[in-house]
């Protein structure tokens, strides 16, 4: 991808700047909130998360603070530089700043110069390369540690930022990815970075409208059982329990915390076959707990429609003590036809992020219905 606009706009203190020396701080500090279900830690290491929507935040003390990355998956791929990851950093609650990460970053400033005081930092991973591999995985954000100033110290993120009571699991494919919801009609789809931003979905108008923290668990072009269009990302029926093609999800059959919500949006590549549907909302349901509710979302453009009423059906006639599993269609939306460009996609298949602002209104509102009562 060529250098845009979007880009240029990055402050000039997110970038590398490994002159600067600072002391480390592990990802294993506890007052680091990552977003739930899509980390993988390696104890102090690093972390690092191959699913963009993914975010960590934190507070600090002091007038600045750095993030230590890691690009070394990605440079031993010898991967082009116009397919990294692109993040996106905020402190105090300011609008954020793009970065697109290169193979030279290594210590990136994400803020410098502030009075002296607490604050807070939110970093997200707003877009990755869909056709670079998410499951090796080649395609990560990878997090080596944080830096303060000397004497400063990381604290738990407060405000506005401080951690919500829910933590809510989204899986799915690319809309639930947020692909193409930045696209313009003028480039049309380019599959670029550049037209995709995870933090405009659906999963997070829905988290901020429940207060959960919220992990999305997405990948474009997969389906139930097919391939994501990286061609190594396995579909659903198998990704819903791997970090990726090595680390599990899952610790002891397990989730590592216990969802409050799972929301299920698969089916606009391809329909669940056999016994897809009752299988994973077992397995779904064994992982969290009784007391997880579990949306199975129909395709916002009414797709796959057919199977999954059968699916969902199958499973309620064998699971009938499970009172904690729903099922919300919102009907075919008008602007996801797949015949062409409409209103509010430029393909007619993906949202753009005012469309998905709606549909995650509307999803809140079906939540909030089938469990007869207010948000909790």
């Amino acid at each position: 991808m060529t250098t845009s606009a979007r880009f240029l706009c990055t402050f000039a203190l997110a970038s590398s700047i490994a002159a600067k020396a600072f002391p480390n701080i592990p990802v294993s500090d506890p007052n680091i909130v990552f977003s739930p279900f899509n980390w993988f830690q390696s104890g102090s290491g690093f972390v690092q998360t191959s699913n963009p929507g993914a975010y960590l935040k934190v507070g600090f003390t002091g007038t600045s603070i750095a993030v230590r990355v890691d690009e070394s998956a990605l440079t031993s791929a010898n991967v082009p530089a116009t397919q990294y990851p692109v993040v996106r950093f905020s402190v105090d609650g300011r609008p954020g700043k793009m970065l697109q990460l290169s193979p030279s970053t290594t210590l990136v400033q994400a803020a410098a110069g502030l009075p002296s005081g607490n604050h807070t930092l939110l970093l997200e991973y707003v877009s990755g390369y869909v056709f670079l591999d998410f499951w090796t995985p080649v395609n990560v954000v990878r997090i080596a540690g944080l830096a303060v100033d000397p004497g400063a110290s990381l604290i738990r993120p407060f405000g506005p930022a401080e951690p919500r009571k829910l933590r809510a699991l989204f899986l799915g494919d690319s809309i639930t990815n947020g692909d193409d919801d930045v696209a313009t009609y003028v480039k049309g789809i380019t599959n670029e970075v550049d037209t995709q931003d995870a933090t405009l979905g659906y999963p997070a108008v829905v988290a901020a409208g429940i207060g959960a923290e919220y992990g999305i668990v997405a990948y474009g072009g997969a389906s139930w059982d097919g391939n994501a269009a990286d061609g190594h990302t396995p579909g659903l029926m198998l990704f819903n329990s791997m970090l990726d093609s090595v680390h599990s999800r899952l610790v002891g059959g397990k989730f590592s915390e216990v969802p409050d919500d799972i929301f299920i949006n698969m089916g606009e590549n391809a329909g669940p076959s056999g016994d897809d549907v009752p299988k994973l909302l077992a397995a779904l349901r064994a992982a969290s707990g009784a007391r997880t509710n579990i949306f199975v979302i129909i395709p916002f453009s009414g797709r796959s429609r057919s199977p999954l009423l059968a699916g969902f059906k199958a499973y309620q006639s064998v699971a009938k003590a499970d009172s904690r599993t729903y099922l919300i269609d919102l009907g075919n939306n008008p602007y996801l036809t797949a015949s062409g460009p409409t209103l509010f996609s430029v393909d007619g298949q993906h949202p753009l992020a005012s469309l998905h602002a709606m549909l995650g209104a509307q999803i809140v509102q079906a939540r909030a219905s089938l469990l007869i009562g207010p948000l909790r």
